[in-house]
């Protein structure tokens, strides 16, 4: 028998996903290696591979009506990731940056009619290839970024592979982005830079075109159904730039407000037979606030140290006028790196952070979990004339905390290692 498939993918990130798309790549060794600067006007070209495996303690992670099952327990994640990227200067000043990537994932779960008590489900291809160009207008006194979002990835999955979707695209995994695609999208933005009392400042906007396929976004509106429509994304931002004695320092606010989207799900028959059917739902996204820190510290006999911080609020959204309960979070994260010198062309890279969502009330599954977690990563960066290598390894361990339908968050402890590898050229 063929199983359903279901039409899904990946929301995008909004403008900071096209800002910072470039260098996507640093996300397998991130927060460890990812502050990476690229230099404006030369080219350049990355690509990497990462390999990440998350085990949960007492027996798994309770989930419901996962993989067509009515309940079982989630075991082990496994994920492989192959990202490539490009940048290459325009004419007029402008620059192009190209990103994908191919990855492949794992999740072992309970299963009592399986011979052996156990299952496994995958997922894997090729993402969607972002591509961002940016270039200065009318002299310096502006900035313009216009991103493009060309459908590659995957966007029809079964039911083994939507279901692994939900525990690799969960947030409180970390475990970053998958081969699901998110369908045709683009945003256009625009920063105006500007100097006052000794910073310098950059105001920017944008509006996002989101694509058709948000599977993530149609769990977290509390429904099974992939089929969710999304409207468009305003964002604005304001981001500051300082020296603080030898330091510098660097903060920005930003928030994201959400059009309408509209969300089917599918209504099962009772037991006559009777009451199936689809039903369409008016979704708006509450906005999401955002701040973020970061402080490069001026140290004796380092070559880098910086510390960072970011915290997120997702305001409560609405179904059809009417605020859904439990359905606002809050994120914090926080961390910081060092790189000290151990001879020429040799880096040693040390980074450590902690992370602590809230989660979501509105599903009982990973894509809504909260998560206490804390991370250790060690790299060694070699440079040799153009070629700069970065091998790493990095540990992670936690507590996830998901709702019950009594509101109540039981606690699951769970565990990781990655082991990755990071390439990059300029020329």
């Amino acid at each position: 028998m063929t199983e359903p498939r279901v039409r899904c993918g990946l929301p995008l990130q909004g403008v900071g996903t096209v800002i910072v798309g470039g260098i996507a790549f640093f996300a397998t060794m991130a927060p460890a290696l990812h502050a990476q600067e690229r230099v404006v006007g030369r080219r350049a070209v990355g690509g990497g591979m990462s390999y990440e495996s998350i085990s949960f303690g007492d027996g798994g992670v309770p989930q419901t009506t996962f993989a067509g099952l009515d309940s079982t327990r989630l075991k082990k994640v496994h994920q492989f990731t192959l990202p490539v990227t490009a940048a290459m200067p325009l004419a007029a000043g402008w620059r192009l940056d190209v990103t994908t990537l191919i990855s492949s994932g794992s999740v072992e779960y309970t299963d009592p009619s399986a011979p052996k008590g156990t299952r496994s489900a995958s997922l894997s291809g090729i993402s969607d290839i972002r591509l961002r160009a940016s270039g200065r207008v009318i002299g310096d006194g502006l900035i313009v970024t216009v991103g493009l979002n060309v459908p590659t990835g995957r966007t029809e999955l079964n039911a083994g592979e939507f279901a692994t979707l939900r525990v690799l695209g969960s947030p409180a995994l970390g475990l970053g982005s998958t081969s699901v695609g998110s369908g045709p999208s683009g945003t256009v933005g625009f920063v105006v830079p500007a100097r006052a009392a000794g910073w310098d400042i950059a105001f920017g906007g944008s509006y996002e075109v989101r694509g058709r396929y948000q599977p993530l976004a149609a769990l977290s509106a509390g429904s099974a159904s992939a089929d969710f429509t999304p409207g468009g994304v305003v964002r604005g931002s304001v981001s500051g730039d300082r020296t603080v004695g030898p330091h510098r320092l660097i903060v920005a606010l930003s928030a994201d407000v959400f059009t309408r989207d509209r969300l089917a799900s599918t209504i099962a028959p009772d037991a006559s037979g009777k009451g199936g059917g689809s039903s369409v739902a008016d979704v708006r996204l509450g906005p999401v606030f955002s701040a973020d820190a970061q402080l490069q510290i001026a140290a004796p006999r380092v070559r880098e140290l910086l510390a960072y911080s970011s915290y997120r609020w997702r305001a409560p959204f609405s179904r059809d006028g009417i605020t859904v309960e439990r359905s606002s979070g809050q994120y914090l994260e926080a961390g910081a790196r060092t790189a000290f010198a151990l001879g020429v062309g040799r880096d040693l890279v040390l980074s450590t952070d902690a992370r602590w969502h809230s989660g979501l009330g509105v599903d009982l599954g990973l894509p809504t979990s909260g998560v206490r977690s804390g991370t250790v990563s060690a790299g060694v960066n070699l440079r040799r004339s153009l070629l700069a290598i970065q091998p790493y390894v990095r540990l992670q361990g936690g507590v996830l905390t998901q709702q019950t339908a009594s509101g109540s968050k039981p606690s699951q402890s769970f565990s990781g290692a990655g082991v990755g590898l990071v390439i990059t050229s300029r020329f």
